[in-house]
């Protein structure tokens, strides 16, 4: 029987400890940019830890995943776009746009991951899906105290990649 399957009731409290558990592991999200959660910050070091051309075979491949599966991709998949496309905006604008110690200024220093005009189409559909009405993404800031900011963040970076602010 899986650790996360166990569901008898604490003596201590009238909690179901399956329930505690798989609270426990779920994706942390601490804020609402794009590189403000656990998936994110993985994909991040994987993006890192690439060489040369590897990298922006990372950041396509995410982007890809939901713009092909437009909402039968998972919540983590979405988190990785998101943070793909913000990538997309940096590289293109040449500076990093969040604040955030997790994003991937590294790349401002390389050419690892060209911004062309099929990338940056790319991210705006990446965006499209993520923020599309019962995608997972949504569905996680669904009635959170953050969820419009953290939709007006994923909007504000697509109308950058889409108007060619960046």
């Amino acid at each position: 029987m899986s650790l996360f399957a166990k569901t008898s009731r604490c003596t201590i409290c009238p909690v179901t400890c399956g329930e505690v558990l798989a609270d426990l592991r779920t994706m942390a999200t601490w804020h609402f940019g794009p590189f403000d959660n656990d998936d994110a910050v993985d994909w991040c070091s994987r993006l890192e830890s690439a060489i040369g051309a590897a990298r922006a075979a990372i950041v396509r491949d995410a982007m890809t995943v939901v713009t092909t599966q437009r909402t039968g991709f998972s919540d983590a998949e979405a988190s990785e776009a998101l943070a793909a496309a913000a990538t997309v905006l940096q590289v293109m604008s040449g500076k990093a746009d969040s604040r955030s110690g997790y994003a991937p200024r590294f790349l401002l220093e390389t050419q690892d991951v060209a911004g062309t005009p099929e990338l940056r189409a790319l991210a705006v559909a990446a965006l499209d899906a993520i923020v599309a009405d019962g995608s997972p993404w949504r569905t996680r800031w669904m009635h959170d105290v953050e969820e419009d900011d953290a939709i007006d963040a994923v909007e504000r970076m697509r109308s950058a990649l889409d108007v060619g602010e960046c």
